[in-house]
């Protein structure tokens, strides 16, 4: 056996100190590509590509884009700096799957009250200044909400040190802040991936997202010419067009849309399978003659030896799960990092209403947040004449929208596990306990462990 260290990170300030033809991601692509057709070593393959770089980027065009194996791609990874972006749209950014974010967080960091202004909005005077007066209203309500909080939070004796309280201060306080406030991520992300970004971000009618596209674009595509090739707009999978209605205020923050029959069941065979010499008639066969204490017994063989950090098998993803959800912006913003379920986001609208915090409740300044609320509101319908989308950037991390969410168990207990955790957002802990209750009486026994992990201890133990 032999392992050989191909690669990884380079910084950019180090990539500028190399020649560029030896830092292209294409040369290791290509070498890849080759693993499946030669019969010389892998690492012989990498030396020749980095020896003939167009040769090898005639390879990558010839695989990916003639034959089709663009997973060829994959193996070219890019990180990214994106700076000075609206919230609005790292939500667009973040719907890649096969990436990995981090952005700046609105719970840990004090936000500065930077925004930025759609070029749409920069051609309309009077917008315009409506506009700037809109967000000045509500960073300055944060920074009142912010010192309010902390002021409560102390008086109550509820956290022992400074950083606990700040951070909930300002969790709660930024709930009235702009979908136009500045953040800033880093986004590691691969070259087919890169190229679906690209074209979703130039499919966009937001001139934001056109213009960070062209930007990426003119960053990576010299390197990489054989890797990122189709990214220019397309209307594929847009093209429906229904009449408009009003779009409803949600009751409920999660309901139970259908679930797998016969779910554990179906769990137990695949597990059999994967684990025994089965057919899946044999297993079937099986499972159908199993007893309710059997299928107990069978789920506690599975989970004997499990802890905290387990994952589950994967064979507990034969189980699907479909929720309709309504939450505020700011827990969407924690929901959209769970990129393994499916999640379709209803574009925003006031109509959705809004969410507001419990610790501000407290402190007897909702009417305060609703005048604001009516301000964005209304300054959104002016914003929607000028372009459908444009009015977003006026609302708040406080307005609601729908979402449906599919997934399977095995994502699902990841995503209980972190959210119904004592230390989550109050408003995605208490939409993920609300599903919680959804499922689990479901489940009685492929859901046992369904809990946050400061929970698993006394399931663990029981």
């Amino acid at each position: 056996m032999k392992v050989l260290l191909a690669g990884y990170n380079i910084d950019s300030e180090l990539i500028k100190e190399i020649n560029m033809h030896i830092a292209t991601p294409e040369t290791i692509s290509a070498a890849y590509a080759r693993i499946s057709r030669s019969q010389k070593d892998v690492t012989s393959l990498r030396v020749e590509s980095l020896s003939e770089v167009e040769k090898a980027r005639q390879s990558n065009s010839n695989i990916i884009y003639e034959m089709g194996h663009s997973s060829i791609a994959e193996h070219a990874v890019f990180n990214f700096d994106l700076i000075g972006i609206s919230r609005l749209m790292s939500e667009l950014i973040q719907r890649s799957r096969l990436a990995s974010f981090t952005e700046k967080s609105q719970r840990y960091v004090t936000l500065k009250g930077d925004y930025i202004v759609p070029e749409e909005i920069k051609k309309l005077p009077d917008l315009e200044k409506k506009f700037h007066s809109l967000i000045e209203k509500q960073n300055h309500l944060y920074e009142f909400l912010f010192e309010e909080a902390k002021l409560y939070l102390q008086q109550q004796h509820i956290f022992d040190n400074k950083r606990d309280l700040e951070g909930k201060a300002k969790e709660d306080a930024r709930y009235v802040l702009s979908l136009a406030t500045q953040t800033q991520m880093g986004i590691t992300i691969n070259g087919r991936s890169l190229e679906r970004l690209l074209r979703r971000l130039d499919s966009s009618d937001l001139i934001e997202a056109k213009t960070l596209k062209q930007t990426i674009e003119e960053q990576v595509k010299p390197i990489a010419p054989s890797l990122i090739k189709y990214t220019d707009a397309d209307h594929y999978g847009k093209n429906i067009s229904l009449n408009d209605i009003e779009p409803q205020k949600q009751q409920i923050h999660a309901r139970m849309i259908e679930m797998t029959d016969n779910a554990e069941r179906k769990i137990l065979i695949a597990h059999f399978m994967d684990q025994m010499n089965y057919s899946y008639n044999q297993a079937e066969s099986i499972v159908k003659k199993m007893s309710s204490d059997d299928i107990k017994d069978a789920f506690q063989c599975i989970y004997d030896g499990i802890k905290s950090y387990h994952t589950l098998p994967r064979s507990f993803e034969m189980c699907d799960i479909t929720l309709e959800l309504s939450m505020s912006s700011s827990c969407f913003g924690q929901l959209k990092r769970h990129r393994m379920a499916s999640i379709f986001r209803s574009a925003y609208h006031p109509a959705y209403d809004y969410s507001v915090p419990p610790l501000l409740q407290k402190l007897n300044v909702e009417d305060r947040i609703s005048i604001l609320m009516k301000e964005s509101e209304t300054l959104y319908h002016q914003f929607e004449k000028v372009k459908q989308g444009l009015g977003a950037y006026c609302l708040t991390n406080a307005h609601h929208v729908n979402v449906l969410m599919k997934c399977n168990l095995r994502e699902l207990y990841h995503f209980i596990r972190l959210r119904s955790d004592q230390h989550a957002q109050w408003e995605i802990k208490q939409l993920s306990d609300e599903i919680l209750a959804l499922v689990k009486p479901l489940l009685p026994n492929a859901g046992l462990y369904l809990a946050g992990k400061d929970s698993f201890h006394l399931i663990h133990h029981n």
